[in-house]
């Protein structure tokens, strides 16, 4: 009997590892790759959009990056005459959008000049708690700032702990009054803690 249990078993394990030699033959994952991989494609340098974009580096400081097309570059020359981008400066004029929400016409703003080469730039604005718009324009000699594209509004993070109080989370001197107005004498497991307090 022994003997027929031991056949048996050595029968379903050879069977097992014949099943699993077969299903691993015919899985195409488990075999290497025969076709050529397509070559990797670098992401574009240029998408073609004209668009600024805004965000929010911490309390002090915003970061925007952006792209000019060659078109906006024509639309530039239509408006105002041939040589008008090499006679112009690159600027970008931070609106602090904070007590005039969507006004631009009245919101403070400060300029800040870059280069032509830049597309990317770091904005030191010093206001935690601020909402602030970002316009990407030119200098123009006798016309003044022109816009050329405007980025999305960002707020700017507070730089110390939030004055909410959560009543579910409430604060640890809150827990203390609480300690010290009902629990004297009433069974607190650390009576000590009392103590130290007082």
């Amino acid at each position: 009997m022994v003997t027929t249990v031991s056949v048996l078993i050595l029968a379903c394990l050879a069977g097992m590892l014949l099943w699993y030699w077969r299903r691993r033959a015919n899985n195409p994952a488990a075999k290497p790759l025969t076709a050529a991989q397509p070559p990797a494609r670098d992401l574009p340098a240029k998408y073609g959009k004209d668009e600024i974009v805004l965000m929010v580096k911490d309390p002090y400081w915003l970061y925007a990056y952006w792209e000019l097309s060659e078109g906006k570059k024509e639309e530039l020359h239509r408006r105002f005459g041939t040589g008008v981008w090499e006679n112009s400066r690159p600027m970008l004029r931070v609106y602090d959008l904070t007590d005039h929400p969507y006004d631009f016409l009245r919101a403070p703003f400060f300029e800040i000049a870059i280069t032509d080469m830049a597309d990317n730039w770091y904005i030191h604005t010093g206001k935690p708690c601020s909402t602030f718009c970002i316009d990407l324009g030119r200098l123009i000699p006798n016309y003044g700032f022109v816009t050329l594209v405007r980025s999305n509004i960002v707020t700017t993070p507070a730089d110390r702990p939030s004055g909410v109080i959560d009543p579910l989370w409430s604060p640890l001197e809150a827990c203390w009054q609480a300690v010290e107005r009902y629990g004297k004498g009433q069974g607190l497991s650390s009576p000590e803690l009392i103590k130290d307090r007082s």
